[in-house]
């Protein structure tokens, strides 16, 4: 005897009933459902640890400034970290004396010009613009030229280039005197920098 299709579909139907196939599908799709919602918690698909996203971090000039331990080499191949006193400025040695001044002069004209001026004598625009629009009032003389400068080892002018090194005068004016020139440490090379202390040891009264 041959079943009409309607017949043939209510006869499979009811066998799987019997044999409990349906409630098993419904348990698994219970489970999954709450698998999926359990790991949509954080901001990515799979996040069994979200929390871990949201570690406090430290950007660059982003206060307080944290120096890396004494005696470390970073591994980013980067420029260490100048630590010397100020009264051992004078001991650091210039390893190209005299040498490229024009390049120096390049450089200075332009990452130095605009507050020390085009020919160092402190008449930048920037600097003048600070001074009488927003009140600064410089905290070492900005006159490259005078005799002062001259009065400074090679060690002394690459320190301050560096990361304004020159503790020893600037906190003898005020404890917490605002130095605004950058710390090229991280912008110019050390060979740069020292092509700018070259050139600045020709710029004359």
């Amino acid at each position: 005897m041959r079943l009409k299709p309607a017949a043939l579909i209510r006869t499979l139907r009811a066998a799987t009933l019997r044999r409990g196939v349906l409630p098993r599908l419904a348990i698994l799709g219970a489970l999954f459902s709450l698998a999926a919602a359990a790991c949509a918690q954080g901001s990515y698909p799979v996040d069994i640890f979200y929390e871990m996203h949201y570690q406090p971090s430290h950007h660059s000039q982003e206060p307080p400034r944290l120096l890396p331990p004494e005696g470390s080499v970073p591994i980013t191949g980067k420029e260490p970290t100048l630590r010397v006193a100020s009264s051992d400025l004078d001991s650091i040695t210039n390893p190209i004396p005299g040498e490229g001044v024009a390049q120096g002069a390049a450089l200075f004209d332009v990452n130095c010009a605009m507050c020390h001026g085009a020919s160092g004598i402190g008449d930048g625009l920037v600097l003048a613009t600070m001074i009488d629009k927003y009140g600064y009032t410089p905290k070492l003389n900005t006159n490259l030229t005078l005799v002062n400068v001259f009065g400074y080892s090679d060690g002394q002018l690459f320190a301050t280039i560096t990361n304004r090194d020159l503790r020893t005068e600037i906190e003898s004016l005020s404890p917490d005197a605002a130095v605004v020139m950058p710390q090229f440490q991280d912008l110019l090379t050390a060979e740069e920098r020292w092509m700018l202390v070259n050139y600045l040891k020709t710029l004359g009264p």
